[in-house]
C-alpha cells in the first residue's frame, strides 16, 4: 500500500513540475510574439536598430603587464 502511495506522489510531483515548465515556456513565447507584433512600420521605411560600441572602462596606458611564471 505504501508503494502505491509513493508512486502516486512521484507521478503527481513530476506532473506539477512539467505543468510549471510548460506554463513558463508559454509565457515566454507570448512575450516574444508580442514584441514582434508591436513593430508598426510603414511600408517602404527602413529602420536600423543597433547598439553603440562598448567603450573600455580602463585606459590602455593604465596598469602594466605582469609576466606569469609557474613554480612547481
Amino acid at each position: 500500500m505504501r508503494d502505491v502511495f509513493y508512486t502516486i506522489l512521484v507521478v503527481w510531483i513530476i506532473w506539477r513540475i512539467m505543468d510549471s515548465v510548460n506554463a513558463y515556456a508559454n509565457r515566454r513565447g507570448k512575450n516574444t510574439a508580442d514584441t514582434y507584433t508591436q513593430d508598426n512600420r510603414e511600408e517602404g521605411k527602413t529602420t536600423i536598430k543597433h547598439s553603440p560600441p562598448v567603450h573600455k572602462k580602463i585606459n590602455d596606458d593604465e596598469g602594466e603587464y605582469v609576466d606569469f611564471e609557474e613554480i612547481k
